[in-house]
This record gives C-alpha cells, sequence and structure tokens, in this order.
C-alpha cells in the first residue's frame, strides 16, 4: 500500500510546501519508511544533478561558432543556431547526469551515508535518543528495527556517545550511532547486510568512510577526522559484536 502522504515529498524536498505542511511533513517522515525512503531518494537524485551541472558543460567551439555565425545569420536561421546550442547544453547535461549516476553504481550506499551524516551535523535535532549511556541507547533501537547489535564500552577510550537514530537506505532500516572524538564527530550506520555493498569512495576527499560486514550486519563509520580514528572506532564495534 502507497501512502498517502508521498506524494507530497517531491514538495517537501523543494521547499515549495507552507511552513505548516512542511514541519507536519517533516513529523511524518519520523514514522513512515515509505516516505522517508522517497525523500532520501529525491534529496539524493537532486545531489547527483547538481554535480552533473557543475562538471558538464557546452564545448567551447560550440560558442565560439555561434558567435561566429552571428553575424551572417538572418533572423530566422540564428534563431535556428541559439537553439541547435541549447539543445546541445541540455543533451551534455543529460548525458553528464547519467555517466554520473552510472558511475556511483556500487558506491551508492557510500554516497548516501556520507550525505546522512552530513545531514546530522548540519541538523538541529541530530539524534533521537540522547544519552551517553550504551544500555539506554541500544534498547531504544528495540521493535524499530529487524535486528539487534552491541555498542562499546567506552570508558577507557576517548570517544563519546551521544545517542543515535533511525535512518533508511534503499528502504531499509538501519542505526546510525552518534560519536563525539574531541572536535570531531562520528557516525556509525549499522544495517542488514545486502548481496551489493557500497564501498569507500575516492571522491569524498572531505569524509573519512570505513566499511565492513559482521555477524550478517553491515557497517559504516563516516567522519572528518582521522582515518586511525575511524579505524579505532571500527575495532572496538568489532569487539563488541564479536
Amino acid at each position: 500500500m502507497t501512502c498517502e502522504w508521498r506524494e507530497k515529498s517531491t514538495l517537501y524536498v523543494d521547499g515549495e510546501l507552507d511552513p505548516g505542511a512542511q514541519q507536519a511533513f517533516a513529523g511524518h517522515l519520523e514514522g513512515c519508511p515509505e516516505c522517508s525512503s522517497s525523500v532520501l531518494e529525491q534529496q539524493d537524485l537532486k545531489k547527483a544533478v547538481r554535480v552533473a551541472g557543475m562538471r558538464f558543460h557546452a564545448p567551447p567551439e560550440l560558442y565560439a561558432g555561434v558567435r561566429n555565425a552571428q553575424s551572417a545569420q538572418t533572423g530566422s536561421a540564428r534563431r535556428w543556431l541559439w537553439g541547435f546550442m541549447a539543445a546541445s547544453v541540455v543533451l551534455i547535461a543529460a548525458v553528464g547526469t547519467t555517466w554520473h549516476l552510472s558511475t556511483r553504481g556500487e558506491n551508492a550506499t557510500v554516497a548516501q551515508m556520507v550525505d546522512q551524516h552530513v545531514t546530522m551535523l548540519a541538523s538541529a535535532n541530530p539524534i533521537d535518543v540522547v544519552s551517553e549511556d550504551r544500555h539506554t541507547v541500544k534498547p531504544w533501537f528495540q521493535g524499530k528495527l529487524p535486528f539487534t547489535f552491541n555498542l562499546p564500552e567506552l570508558n577507557n577510550s576517548d570517544f563519546k556517545l551521544l545517542g543515535g537514530k533511525v535512518v533508511y537506505s534503499q528502504h531499509a532500516p538501519g542505526a546510525e550511532l552518534v560519536y563525539q572524538l574531541r572536535q570531531h564527530k562520528l557516525s556509525a550506520f549499522i544495517f542488514q547486510s545486502r548481496d551489493v555493498h557500497g564501498r569507500p569512495s575516492a571522491e569524498n576527499h572531505a569524509f573519512t568512510v570505513t566499511g565492513w560486514q559482521q555477524s550478517g550486519l553491515q557497517y559504516y563509520v563516516v567522519t572528518d577526522a582521522a582515518q586511525e580514528d575511524a579505524a579505532r572506532l571500527k575495532s572496538l564495534l568489532q569487539e563488541a559484536n564479536r
């Protein structure tokens, strides 16, 4: 069954709902996996289109040809030439978008995890369960996820648990655990394993992305901290879930 709210997801992503409706839809997302997944997919597509638009432009030869031909063309021919140029720009942008989406392929999940981490950093309310106590955070996920996991003991480390929230990837629910290390925040994502998995992408220059599988679960750690810091959190999570 399709949620009756889903048709509003495009308006929500584009910010075209009135403030009251925008707020109501945001509240609805907390309890509707279908609409949450739809919003995430549309946000991902918008980002891909923006990147393609910045990467791909009409070739200089096309612009030069138009400028050189302007003075010699009649009004109708000139309109035809400008129409051709506009169509070429649209075609190049479309090809660029397709190329970008196809090259994301196996990295789509990783890119989505980075987007989720950035959303968390920018949000006024980044987590749903706020607690440093792993025995408070872990039970909060019960009934919200079709799997369970353990959180590491942090008494002898410089990591601090801030809390967590439920996130979605490819229509599947997962956990985002948020940790603090000095001035950095780290997101640890946990999902059920799938046949196809994203791998850390060299395009994510601003973030360290570490992924692994363990006991039927897929883990990702995303942060702007150093690789060794992400590796230390990975080791803590691996040890807690052996």
